[in-house]
């Protein structure tokens, strides 16, 4: 099969597209012909390394993925050649307490399906059975591709985690990646006051379009001063944040009194100063939040599948055009998701 790969780290120049082993299907799993397959920042921070003990070349990533089945393991029932599905690209032990309970982030074996390798940036792949979600009749896969990682993340951290409530004032950072994006749709649709800050007056223009109330270009001067104008001093109740060490003090200082940070990245670096003054004296919460369970994953695929949620797609690309898809990810200029289209 063909697949997107890379045999050393570096940037989008080292991606190829090669001949690699089509996947066998081990006890409980399906086969998949991947039609559709999604960027998440997972393909920069594997193709740029450094390279550690988990890498084994050649190396192709994809987490999000949809596609028809084209195998099925003999112990698997209730799927069938031919059905069109999603993949859930979380991955655990399924068998500590917290698995068991539906908690799979808190597992000790959590990981990304495609983070170290053999993901679906090529022509098949092969999942555990009960990683995978029909999709209903004529739904587009590009689109289905587009939800899995980034609108489960956001799910989980504004609905699960930051439990965000009806006309509540929410400040999403970055706002013109995948699962900040997801996140201003997810808020908008749960009647928040969604604030912006983004990088142009284009990605503000999308931003708005997206769902936000307003927008705030970090360029053009502090945008946190511009969110503090904006709610008339009083600031947010509740800052969606990826960005880490460079904003994590001025989120703090945005926040309401009983305010909200939660947490899903650190862009810029993983150790920030956290202000104890204002976490105690004004009653901060700070939550950390990673992708999601099934539960998140299910209860938000619904809603793209009803069309609630409609997954905000930049550009697509064929699979042979990946290292073009590769180097429009890392120039940044994108707003929403990047797709292969592998069928």
């Amino acid at each position: 099969m063909k697949a997107a790969v890379f045999y050393e780290c570096g940037d989008a120049s080292q991606i190829k597209i090669a001949d690699v082993p089509k996947p066998k299907i081990g006890a409980g799993q399906v086969l998949i012909r991947v039609h559709a397959s999604a960027f998440n920042h997972i393909e920069l921070w594997a193709l740029h390394g450094p390279v550690d003990e988990s890498y084994t070349f050649p190396m192709w990533t994809g987490s999000d993925i949809a596609g028809v089945i084209e195998k099925v393991s003999s112990d698997v029932t209730n799927w069938a050649v031919g059905d069109a599905v999603v993949v859930n690209p979380s991955l655990s032990c399924e068998k500590c307490e917290h698995c068991l309970q539906g908690n799979v982030t808190l597992c000790d074996d959590y990981d990304i399906l495609g983070a170290n390798g053999n993901g679906g940036n090529a022509e098949y792949i092969a999942v555990n059975a009960n990683k995978i979600m029909r999709i209903p009749n004529g739904f587009d896969f590009v689109t289905a591709a587009a939800a899995p990682l980034a609108y489960q993340t956001a799910w989980r951290a504004m609905i699960t985690r930051g439990k965000i409530q009806k006309g509540e004032k929410v400040l999403i950072l970055g706002a013109s990646g995948g699962v900040a994006v997801a996140a201003i749709q997810i808020s908008k649709m749960l009647g928040a006051e969604v604030f912006a800050i983004t990088s142009s007056e284009e990605k503000m223009d999308k931003a708005r379009h997206a769902g936000a109330n307003y927008a705030v270009n970090r360029k053009a001067g502090n945008p946190f001063d511009e969110i503090h104008r904006l709610t008339n001093g009083r600031g947010v109740d509740l800052v969606l944040e990826n960005v880490g060490a460079l904003t994590w003090g001025e989120s703090q200082k945005i926040l309401r009194k009983g305010g909200r940070i939660v947490t899903y990245g650190r862009t810029t670096g993983r150790e920030a100063i956290t202000n104890l003054s204002l976490l105690f004296w004004n009653e901060q919460t700070h939550i950390g939040s990673t992708m999601g369970s099934l539960n998140d994953f299910r209860e938000m695929m619904e809603h793209v599948f009803s069309g609630k949620l409609t997954p905000i797609i930049d550009s697509v690309y064929p699979l042979e055009k990946a290292r073009e898809a590769f180097a429009h990810y890392e120039s940044g200029n994108h707003f929403g998701k990047i797709v292969l289209k592998v069928k």
